[in-house]
């Protein structure tokens, strides 16, 4: 993996993203299994992880300190998919497209040659590539699930 291959994760997941506004409302609301997310929770957590990783940590990775801790994964999570509930489809993959596009530009920005320099996340150290790798494994996630539910919805 390489930084070309991230960014074309990233655009890819925009357009996949924007097939979407073809579901139905009734399937975009409806749980995927039961006690899971509906699509609409889904994408809307990719939001929330796509702003924190936008403002709170693509310009700190740097600096020479280890970053913090992430937010609290289940209070974020609970309050990403709150907000679908409460907002229209269009918003929520408007929502989506906007930031992911933006960090697409920052990460656009960085030199290849910073993908591979190390980082702590606590105690964790880390590159560039590996963080944006277990990012892409956790959108590759969630875009199976949708894709499943999807197709066998339509058989």
């Amino acid at each position: 993996m390489n930084k070309d291959t991230v960014i074309n994760h990233y655009e890819q997941s925009i357009e996949w993203v924007q097939s979407l506004t073809d579901v139905t409302d009734e399937k975009w609301r409806r749980a995927i299994a039961d006690g899971k997310w509906s699509i609409a929770e889904i994408i809307a957590h990719l939001v929330s992880w796509d702003e924190f990783i936008l403002h709170d940590r693509l310009k700190e990775f740097w600096n020479d300190r280890p970053l913090p801790q992430g937010p609290d994964v289940h209070e974020m999570n609970q309050q990403s998919a709150q907000m679908a509930r409460k907002e229209v489809k269009s918003e929520t993959i408007r929502r989506f497209v906007a930031v992911r596009t933006e960090l697409l530009q920052e990460m656009k920005k960085i030199k290849a040659s910073r993908w591979n320099e190390s980082f702590l996340i606590g105690q964790t150290e880390l590159t560039l590539l590996s963080y944006f790798e277990g990012l892409i494994q956790h959108d590759i996630h969630h875009m199976h699930q949708i894709k499943e539910v999807l197709s066998l919805e339509s058989t």
